[in-house]
This record gives structure tokens, C-alpha cells and sequence, in this order.
């Protein structure tokens, strides 16, 4: 039986992974800082403290180790110190590590005119920010290219979209899902309703994982959904899902306020990657599609919030403008010349 390590087995990355790898027959010992009592989260996986314990406990080695929290340069090297310890690695990264032909990046986007403007889709091969200590992005340019140049082992290098599904700190889609909550009856959608930011399910990314870890190689591969949606397309498959009927009202340029229409996916231009790669060389095929894994995410997120602040489940999202800022979209819809609120059929072109 092989066996893996996942570090950072606790979060929603972690717990796919490692439930995915199990079901394919793989001895799995993650690493996680909760309570013993709380490591029954995946049944059939094997929790410590350490890589370190986690190598113990395998008797020593490990076919491979995927790594889902590495942020750091000190990440990066601290994998390596494991040394002949492991066969080799999968190693998450992000989308946000590329630039554009002139340098732009999510790093330095603030507005329409400084948003980069990528292929559609992005290969791996597009350039990337420079590597850096400050930044989520630039950090992530760093771990990889020290695993590249230093690691003695096949790296896979792992980039994925917006990660949607159950177990989520940032789940997006809680824009759409809790406004059918609470009965709001109109949505408001800057770029015509049109913007596209890959989405990548949680259980294609474990899947895409598991393929790597199977053939080992020293590769980077993009990761996201074959059929990334467009924000019109997510608000209507949230009311199919949830019995609901909500006005999109699109506006043509970016949010109208700070507080209006500033949804998670609210980007002028394009963020969709390339998945040849992967289905050419691991033969990747996408276990759900998005309406599928939003589904699964939903169900998930209702019952999460049922008796908790949303704010204490999806704690990364508060670091956006207030999301539900009900009073000053209701002001701007008083406001509007046109009180028709143009339904925005067809807006996603």
C-alpha cells in the first residue's frame, strides 16, 4: 500500500486530499494542530503532530508528501529538510502567481485599468510576479521556485482558481447563498454580470492531486473547473438550488459603491486557466462540474450557519467590504433612473 503525508490535513484542501487518497487505496497520515479528540474528521486517516510523526508512523519514509499550507520560503525549506525521507511532492501554489505582459497581477490590481489582462485560457507558462517576501502571491512565486531549483525529489507544483466546497474559511458563493437566506429579492452586478474568476472544486483538486502523486514528476499544472461559470450563471444556479427567484440588476462598468455590487468575482476581464496540461500528461479528467461541487458546498454552508455568525465559518471573507450592506443597495435602487432594474437575461454573452 503507498503511503502520503498531507500537511495541513485539518483545512478543506487537507480533508479532500486526504479522503481521496484513502479511497484509492492509500495509507494517508496528516498533520493537523486540533485536539486528538477532534481527529475523526476523515474516518481511515491518521492524524499527528509533525511531518516528522507522520514519517514515525510510517516506519520511517513516505512514498509522498502533499503539502497544502505552504506560504513561505521557510515552508518550502522546511520540506526540504525532510531530505530521502520521501519519493516526492505535490505542493499547492495559487493562480495569483502570474502577471500579464506589462506586469500586472491580482497583487497590484485596484482598478479596471490596472487589472491584469491575461490570455484566455492561461497556460503555465505565462510569466509570474517576482518572487518576494511580502505578498500572498510573491511568497507563493518564492515557494515554488525554490522547490524547483532545490528540492532532490520530483515536485509537483499544484495552481488552483477560487476553491469552492464543504469546509471552506472563504466560500464565495456565501454571497449569493445568503441573500436567498435572507429573501433578498434584487442582486446587483457590476460588468454586466459577466465576470469570470476560475473556480476550482474542492474534489477536482483532490482528484488532480492524487493523480500526481500516482506518477510522480517534476511539473507544474494548473487546476480549475472545465466549466467555469460566469457570476450571472453562479446567482442563477444558487436560486435553481435553493427554490428562489432574484432579480440580477447588471450595471455596466465596475460596483457602483465600496458596499454595492462588490461581489467576490467582481473583476473586468477573464481569469480562466488551462487544463490541457494535466489531461495531457496525467490524463486528468474533472470528477464534478461546478454546479455539482456548488451543490455540495451549499448544502454544507446552509447547515455550518444554521446556528453559527457566518462571520465565525467563513472567517477570510470579512476581509472583503461589507458583503450584505443591505441599506445601501436598497439607496441605490431607490436612487436608479431606471426602475425597471433591467433583468439581466443573457448577460452572461
Amino acid at each position: 500500500m503507498p503511503a502520503a503525508v498531507v500537511i495541513g490535513g485539518r483545512g478543506q484542501c487537507g480533508l479532500a486530499i486526504g479522503r481521496c487518497l484513502r479511497d484509492h487505496g492509500w495509507r494517508v497520515v496528516a498533520t493537523a494542530s486540533v485536539p486528538v479528540a477532534d481527529r475523526t474528521v476523515v474516518p481511515g486517516v491518521e492524524w499527528v503532530d509533525s511531518v516528522g510523526d507522520a514519517l514515525d508512523a510510517l516506519g520511517g519514509t513516505a512514498d509522498a508528501v502533499v503539502h497544502t499550507t505552504a506560504f513561505t520560503a521557510a515552508d518550502a525549506r522546511s520540506l526540504i529538510a525532510v531530505g530521502d525521507r520521501i519519493g516526492s511532492a505535490v505542493v499547492l501554489s495559487t493562480v495569483s502567481v502570474y502577471s500579464d505582459s506589462v506586469g500586472r497581477s491580482l497583487d497590484t490590481a485596484e482598478d479596471p485599468e490596472s487589472f491584469p489582462d491575461w490570455p484566455v485560457p492561461i497556460a503555465e507558462d505565462q510569466p509570474l510576479l517576482p518572487a518576494g517576501v511580502e505578498g500572498y502571491s510573491a511568497q507563493k512565486v518564492a515557494v515554488e521556485t525554490i522547490l524547483r531549483e532545490e528540492a532532490p525529489w520530483p515536485v509537483t507544483i499544484i495552481r488552483p482558481g477560487a476553491i469552492h466546497g464543504p469546509h471552506s474559511r472563504h466560500l464565495r458563493e456565501w454571497y449569493f447563498i445568503k441573500r436567498v437566506l435572507d429573501r433578498r429579492e434584487v442582486v446587483i452586478l457590476p460588468f454586466a454580470g459577466r465576470s469570470v474568476f476560475q473556480p476550482t472544486a474542492v474534489a477536482n483538486l483532490a482528484e488532480l492531486v492524487r493523480l500526481a502523486v500516482s506518477r510522480p514528476g517534476s511539473r507544474v499544472l494548473n487546476c480549475g473547473d472545465l466549466d467555469p461559470p460566469t457570476v450571472h450563471e453562479i446567482s442563477v444556479l444558487v436560486d435553481q438550488a435553493m427554490g428562489w427567484s432574484t432579480e440580477r440588476m447588471v450595471v455596466p462598468g465596475p460596483e457602483p459603491a465600496p458596499t454595492v455590487g462588490n461581489h467576490p468575482w467582481a473583476v473586468p476581464r477573464p481569469v480562466i486557466v488551462d487544463m490541457r496540461r494535466a489531461q495531457a500528461e496525467l490524463g486528468y479528467r474533472q470528477p464534478n462540474t461546478y454546479a455539482q461541487g456548488l451543490a455540495r458546498a451549499l448544502e454544507w454552508a446552509v447547515e455550518a450557519c444554521a446556528h453559527r455568525d457566518w462571520r465565525d465559518v467563513f472567517t477570510t471573507l470579512t476581509a472583503y467590504p461589507d458583503l450584505f450592506d443591505y441599506p445601501a443597495e436598497d439607496r441605490y435602487l431607490e436612487g436608479c433612473p431606471d426602475r425597471a432594474r433591467r433583468r439581466a437575461s443573457g448577460a452572461e454573452g
